[in-house]
């Protein structure tokens, strides 16, 4: 069965082995056996003068408290066989003052700040949680725009911005009826006679039926079955659409500009 990693780091090493010399020597000195508690040294509680505080980053803390349970299992006098010489194997009784895998643990996460190792592995599986909803949506990548297509509708709008002809081919027919969508108002219920007005007022060849069949065939409006009712569908345009509208409102507000522009001979005066 396979165990989630958790990333261990510790960033004084000093510390961490004072602090699991007094847990082992706590275990000890709980045992039972006056010979093993007999023999255990005392630990200097404060931190020795000259000792580096140097950090210890491990993938996980299991790793760490296996290796150190066996060396504590190999260090413990005494120990009785596993097997005999011509007997069946047993199992081996655990030595007076033997620290548990689970309490190793529970020592190394308390040495940097942890109540204990459930402690530690709920704080950080909270930690990843968060890290995943403040991560950003991956976004796809934006469909690459046809500039000469682009380039060739804006030639059906006039110089006062208006759909001047119907193109003769359907890709750029999809490119100048986003334009009109555009102008239609967002997110308001027009009658059939408002449908009508509104797209009369957006191009010069006189056949605002044909914008609106368009329209609603290709799923920028929709109507009523009684068709009384019009509404314009939210949705974002394609890119080559956006292209195409920044180009035509920047050419309406170029043609702006220069109308309003003074004249070089108007401040002249008559003789």
């Amino acid at each position: 069965m396979s165990r989630p990693r958790f990333p261990f780091i510790a960033k004084d090493v000093s510390a961490l082995a004072r602090s699991l010399q007094r847990e082992l020597a706590a275990c000890a000195m709980s045992s039972e056996s006056a010979r093993l508690t007999g023999g255990a040294s005392g630990t200097p509680d404060g931190p020795a003068s000259d000792a580096a505080c140097a950090p210890v980053n491990a993938p996980g803390a299991s790793p760490i408290s296996g290796a150190s349970g066996a060396h504590c299992a190999t260090d413990a006098p005494d120990a009785p066989p596993t097997s005999g010489a011509s007997g069946p194997a047993h199992t081996t009784p655990r030595a007076p003052g033997h620290v548990s895998h689970v309490q190793l643990l529970n020592m190394l996460v308390r040495a940097v700040g942890y109540r204990n190792f459930q402690h530690y592995r709920a704080q950080f599986a909270a930690q990843e949680r968060l890290e995943r909803l403040a991560a950003p949506e991956p976004t796809a990548p934006e469909e690459p725009v046809d500039l000469r297509r682009v380039e060739r509708a804006a030639r059906h709008f006039g110089p006062d911005g208006l759909l001047a002809r119907w193109p003769g081919k359907v890709s750029l027919q999809r490119l100048c009826l986003w334009w009109v969508w555009s102008r239609l108002p967002a997110g308001q219920e027009l009658t059939g006679t408002q449908m009508d007005d509104a797209l009369r007022a957006c191009h010069h060849f006189g056949d605002h039926a044909l914008l609106r069949r368009w329209l609603c065939d290709l799923g920028m409006a929709t109507r009523t079955p009684d068709g009384r009712q019009y509404r314009r569908v939210e949705q974002r345009p394609p890119q080559e659409a956006l292209a195409l509208l920044q180009h035509l409102r920047d050419r309406e507000r170029h043609a702006r500009r220069t109308a309003h522009a003074p004249s070089a001979g108007r401040g002249a005066t008559t003789a």
